[in-house]
């Protein structure tokens, strides 16, 4: 039973990017611009009603499978005794999907306001997807530090992983484009965890 949960935890990442991607390539981006018209806002919404909400359900269920890698690796470092690298990982992570749970929250009003014509609403949510970037700044520093430290302080993730970690934490200053390296350093670790489990590993194999 432990090696199933293992399993499953490990691998959880891995679902976690998959679902993104499949929900972006359903949904797609919103096309509006801030300084458009509230109608062409509504209008943008009222077309894509439908995809969005089925992205944002997708989505969701994406965040949970992060959460339950977060979960895994917090385990893993914690037995390695990687102090508080293990909490500012999952604190991090934690971060990164209430941003997440906050943009997915605007696109689901947006959808609603389409349906319902408030145009006015729909605008709003143009403006709050558009400026809602920095949302995801600190759990990427969080994130991006705890993996540093995890990798080279104790030795509990492989080099190239720290190394990743450092242009997470640097992907805060410029967010937009920082969350795609994050979420692919996600689908990486997961990657990582799930080919160790076979051997049995243990803490040292990584180092």
């Amino acid at each position: 039973m432990e090696q199933v949960q293992r399993w499953i935890g490990a691998i959880s990442g891995v679902f976690f990017v998959a679902a993104v991607v499949g929900a972006a390539a359903i949904s797609g981006f919103v096309d509006v611009e801030p300084t458009e018209s509230a109608n062409a806002a509504l209008a943008e919404f009222r077309t894509n009603a439908g995809d969005i909400e089925t992205g944002a359900w997708l989505t969701m269920i994406g965040v949970g499978f992060l959460l339950t890698f977060l979960a895994h690796l917090r385990t893993r470092l914690r037995a390695g005794e990687a102090g508080w690298a293990a909490e500012g990982l999952l604190a991090g992570g934690i971060a990164v999907a209430v941003a997440m749970i906050a943009v997915n929250g605007a696109l689901l009003t947006g959808s609603v306001a389409g349906e319902t014509g408030h145009a006015e609403v729909a605008q709003g949510a143009v403006d709050f997807v558009w400026n809602s970037s920095l949302l995801f700044s600190p759990g990427l520093v969080a994130a991006g530090l705890a993996i540093v430290v995890a990798s080279f302080a104790h030795r509990l993730l492989p080099t190239w992983l720290g190394v990743w970690g450092v242009v997470v934490a640097l992907g805060a200053i410029a967010p937009w484009m920082g969350i795609f390296v994050f979420f692919a350093w996600i689908l990486a670790a997961s990657i990582a965890e799930t080919a160790r489990l076979p051997k049995g590993a243990t803490v040292a194999d990584v180092r």
